[in-house]
């Protein structure tokens, strides 16, 4: 068999497992103590929702088409970037697992905002549908429904301190704050210092940051140089100890 048709199989194979469940008490643990211990095993047979795979695409396609009804999605596994153009530019969020994505805007809707967002799968990612089996179970455990709500409102939380970090003068700052973020998120401490698996571009970090690649690549060399932040291979960086407590 040719590389072009193991490629089309192995692309068959994907999507013909695109779709499985998985209970977001599993995902999600802390979930469970939004609801009385005497019904937490029934919760976590009632939470489970459908899970969906993606793996570097637009998700759209994937939210509209494969599960129209979802009101949110949770991120299981992987990472998303959340792309937002405004004027001709734009700018990128990096979401993670146990956050929260809004399905994407209608097009009446797009047309309406001057702003236009899209979520692209960074990699290979699961997420949690969440659809009316889980307004069913909010309903008879409200403690469910604000679970969800503290969750997107330390997203948003997040979300406004990355905007503070975009007024950062320095490029090098930027990317430091950035780091710290990621490291608190992602990182786990060696001896070394704070290792953050992720596969990240100088592009990517550049729309992260509000910077421009060839900028960006000029502040990663000097943090380098520092030692304060080093690339290790491909998908992998290594933050000096001290800056972020992971």
């Amino acid at each position: 068999m040719g590389s072009t048709e193991r490629q089309l199989g192995d692309e068959r194979d994907w999507r013909e497992a695109a779709i499985s469940t998985v209970s977001l008490a599993r995902v999600l643990p802390a979930i469970l103590a939004s609801v009385p211990a005497e019904d937490h095993e029934v919760a976590a047979r009632t939470l489970v929702v459908p899970l969906v795979r993606a793996r570097d695409a637009d998700l759209a396609e994937v939210m509209g088409t494969q599960m129209p009804a979802a009101f949110a999605f949770l991120v299981v596994e992987g990472v998303v970037l959340k792309e937002t153009s405004l004027e001709g530019r734009t700018a990128l969020e990096l979401l993670g697992p146990g956050d929260v994505l809004a399905p994407p805007l209608t097009a009446v809707r797009q047309l309406d905002s001057r702003a236009v967002s899209r979520y692209l799968a960074h990699g290979v990612v699961s997420l949690a549908a969440i659809e009316a089996r889980f307004r069913r179970s909010a309903r008879r455990w409200p403690g469910i429904g604000d679970f969800l709500h503290d969750r997107l409102g330390r997203q948003t939380h997040r979300a406004s301190m990355n905007l503070a970090m975009l007024h950062l003068p320095r490029t090098e700052d930027r990317v430091i704050a950035l780091f710290s973020d990621l490291g608190e998120r992602f990182g786990r401490v060696t001896p070394d210092g704070v290792v953050i698996d992720l596969r990240l571009s100088h592009e990517v970090i550049g729309g992260l940051v509000g910077g421009r690649r060839s900028t960006v690549t000029i502040a990663l060399n000097r943090l380098a140089a520092n030692g304060l932040l080093e690339r290790i291979g491909d998908q992998r960086w290594k933050l000096a100890r001290g800056i972020v407590s992971a």
